[in-house]
């Protein structure tokens, strides 16, 4: 469904990715994981188009790699839940919600809510009221107005309180079960691994390892060769995202 071949992405003038290449296939869940500043999330806006890229992106056959973000997001239904949440905390749930979608799509809230029934009281309050766990919620319900045919989660319990991380999982895990199709950044391999299918190691914007979620000595391998970069020079010598 989704291939990555050879991508090179760039900071400017600064080379963040070198050669990723990745699959992921329909229904399934690939959690990108690595220490901080390894490329994962260098990965997720070089599939939005939000850095300049090289190499191949490929969509069910279609090459995405010279489409504009909005046609990404649009016209073949990427969603996305940024780091951060990226909400407008003056504007209400609703809002949020149905933020840059067409005014036929408000029949999808619906569905959204279903998913996320706490926000069904919330719509109209602004979402800067909401708990970080909430605005989460917020989030996800963007995504899945969309329909999306592939989901990108970009550390999607950053900051929260554990509590609230397995509450995220279990809506993440509802959405699992409608067959959606996931990449998932997650800095946590443990976390990672209890929930995705295959775990990719990203080190220094390389793709090192995939290993199967359930497989404990393929994930021992894995922490192993995250942690390892720490003892090693950059090799790349720039900045690290």
């Amino acid at each position: 469904m989704l291939r990555l071949r050879e991508l090179r992405a760039w900071y400017g003038r600064i080379q963040a990715l070198f050669d990723v290449s990745l699959s992921l296939d329909p229904g399934e869940c690939l959690a990108l994981v690595g220490t901080n500043g390894s490329g994962k999330t260098t990965i997720v806006r070089s599939l939005l188009g939000l850095i300049r890229t090289e190499g191949e992106i490929r969509l069910d056959g279609q090459d995405l790699s010279r489409i504009a973000t909005h046609q990404r997001v649009r016209r073949h239904r990427i969603g996305v839940v940024h780091e951060g949440r990226g909400l407008f905390l003056r504007m209400s749930v609703l809002e949020n919600i149905l933020v840059g979608r067409p005014a036929g799509e408000r029949s999808r809230v619906d569905t959204a809510l279903a998913l996320f029934p706490a926000l069904a009281n919330r719509l109209h309050q602004p979402a800067g009221l909401l708990s970080g766990g909430e605005q989460q919620m917020v989030a996800l319900a963007r995504a899945v107005v969309l329909q999306p045919r592939v989901l990108l989660l970009d550390e999607p319990t950053l900051g929260l309180a554990p509590v609230v991380i397995e509450e995220i999982y279990g809506y993440l895990a509802k959405l699992r079960e409608t067959g959606l199709t996931m990449l998932l950044v997650e800095q946590s391999v443990r976390r990672a691994s209890a929930f995705a299918d295959r775990l990719c190691l990203i080190r220094s914007g390389r793709s090192v390892m995939t290993a199967d979620g359930r497989n404990p000595a393929a994930e021992a391998e894995l922490v192993r060769l995250a942690f390892a970069e720490a003892d090693r020079p950059d090799e790349r010598g720039g900045d690290e995202r």
